[in-house]
């Protein structure tokens, strides 16, 4: 044996004599193993680090930090993301987990980490109790919390910072709830008969006759209180189809979220915090967050950083007064291409096209989801996604020479807000009747949330012959949903009745993938005959044979 083989040999000697004392240890307190648990059947890995935590790993799951904690006599295992909370089973000397209805066994044993102290009072310190208490915390309790990298706390902080930040007033009603809460209350006051006495518009306005018939009267006070209850949920559906836009943070609320990303990592959290930055044209600070997301493992991230990193200062948008033309390639094989043509055409991956106009210094892209894609050139002449479909995406020009005409522009109206009282019973007819478009677009809505295709195309047909995108737009989703509306033929209708080619119609026209929507509906009717077959040829069942 070699004179210099007890020097090789001792660090590992001391190495295994570490692992087999921390096992013994876990083992000896009831306690995992530490290591790599594999799930029988499945692909979910638990990587525990310590006795007292770990991290979940999925093929299709961001990582899941969670810790053991003994509560009552048992163990638990607390997911810190979600919050959930799992019954855990230590068998055969901690080689073998059962987590609720799963089972992991461990392949890869490893040296324990010592566990953490916590300071008593610290979300860590009763992670359980912590996370139950999700909604009473104070903000300053959120964000100690999610310093200590408990991220359910990080991912609440941007909406608990917007109720923080709120002005005095500002969670009041909108004039469209008010409008809608006024009239559901009147049908209901009315329908029930409600006294003269207790209605504070009416002359015979009386509180002690009111009180008096009332408690005579319990089911009016149930009455009442069933048409509040409708007038809250009609009003909570005008914020449905009308979300407003959630008010952006702060500068000094972004930078405290970026050093709490910087702390702490999770690539969820993280890249929440780059699409917060990006969204308020912080591209610097935000490519720093998408770094260190990618850091956490996030593929995605690590993607568009990557090709962001080598702009350095250059992460900068310049103001567009024309749009581009030729083609300009993305890194993500989804997006594969835009192509700028003439007209303003913009042809995706896989046949789409959408159409490019420039607007306050952003070329913006009109999608089928109802919102715009928005882009800006960097110096380099490549173009940066900037909302939430594009954003962190880079298009890099390409070689060329292309010559585009100059781009089209259609007549549009806007969506009008002329039937505010729309959600109730009976009036989004007679708006619709009476030529108010948005009470035929909310008809065209019910009929389609009720699967009648057939009837949605009808209203929606008539907000896309006032020339207002969204009917437009929905008549062509009809197309996604039912084999049996032909859309195309109404939008070629409307489109020459106008005689100009400006009508919007003619925009949606030329901006479909109607080869993709026609071989959809061939596929869905194709699957219908086949079940109808299959129903034809299903032998009867029997009828039983009862002898008396």
């Amino acid at each position: 044996m070699s004179a210099f083989a007890p020097r090789t040999l001792l660090p590992r000697c001391i190495a295994l004599l570490s692992l087999l004392l921390c096992a013994q240890q876990a083992a000896a307190s009831g306690l995992p193993r530490c290591g790599v648990f594999e799930v029988e059947g499945g692909s979910n890995r638990l990587y525990v680090l310590g006795p007292d935590r770990g991290t979940e790993k999925g093929r299709y799951i961001s990582d899941l930090p969670f810790v053991v904690q003994r509560s009552e006599g048992s163990l638990s295992l607390v997911d810190l993301t979600f919050g959930l909370v799992s019954e855990l089973e230590v068998q055969r000397d901690g080689r073998v987990l059962q987590k609720d209805s799963k089972r992991y066994r461990l392949t890869q044993p490893a040296a324990c980490l010592p566990p953490v102290e916590h300071a008593p009072g610290s979300c860590l310190a009763d992670a359980q109790h912590c996370l139950d208490s999700y909604h009473e915390l104070s903000l300053p309790a959120v964000e100690s919390a999610c310093a200590e990298g408990v991220p359910r706390f990080c991912q609440a902080l941007p909406e608990r910072y917007r109720e923080a930040d709120q002005p005095p007033g500002s969670d009041t009603p909108s004039e469209a709830q008010i409008a809608v809460i006024q009239a559901t209350m009147e049908k209901a006051m009315a329908e029930m008969d409600f006294p003269r006495q207790c209605r504070d518009d009416d002359p015979a306005a009386d509180a002690e006759a009111c009180m008096a018939i009332l408690e005579e009267r319990p089911e009016l006070v149930e009455a009442v209180a069933t048409a509040i209850r409708t007038a809250s949920m009609a009003a909570s559906m005008v914020e449905v189809f009308s979300p407003a836009a959630k008010p952006a943070l702060s500068d000094a609320r972004l930078q405290r979220l970026q050093g709490l990303c910087k702390q702490v990592g999770g690539s969820d959290f993280c890249k929440e915090v780059a699409g917060l930055q990006w969204a308020a044209g912080n591209l610097q600070e935000g490519r720093a967050a998408l770094q260190v997301a990618c850091d956490g493992g996030d593929e995605t991230a690590c993607r568009q950083s990557a090709q962001l990193q080598p702009l350095g200062e250059a992460l900068t948008v310049v103001p567009v007064t024309a749009l581009p033309c030729g083609r300009y390639d993305a890194s993500d094989r989804m997006l594969e291409k835009l192509e700028f043509g003439d007209g303003g055409l913009v042809e995706f991956g896989f046949g789409s096209q959408v159409r490019a106009r420039v607007q306050e210094g952003q070329i913006r892209m009109r999608h089928e989801r109802g919102g715009d894609y928005v882009l800006q050139p960097l110096p380099n002449g490549d173009l940066l996604g900037l909302d939430q479909w594009l954003r962190f995406e880079r298009f890099q020009r390409q070689p060329g020479d292309a010559q585009c005409s100059a781009p089209r522009e259609f007549n549009e109206v806007p969506f009008p807000q002329d039937c505010p009282r729309a959600p109730i019973d009976g009036e989004a007819e007679a708006c619709c009747a009476a030529g108010r478009m948005q009470g035929c677009h909310v008809l065209g809505s019910r009929a389609a949330l009720g699967g009648k295709w057939v009837e949605a195309s009808e209203h929606y047909q008539k907000v896309c012959q006032a020339g207002i995108r969204e009917g437009c737009e929905n008549l062509v989703g009809l197309m996604e949903n039912s084999s049996r509306v032909d859309v195309r033929p109404m939008l070629e209708a409307v489109c020459e009745a106008d005689g100009s080619g400006r009508h919007v119609a003619c925009d949606v026209l030329a901006t479909r993938n109607w080869g993709l929507l026609d071989l959809g509906q061939a596929l869905e009717r194709a699957v219908q005959e086949q079940s109808a077959d299959e129903d034809r040829t299903r032998p009867a069942p029997r009828t039983p044979n009862h002898k008396q």
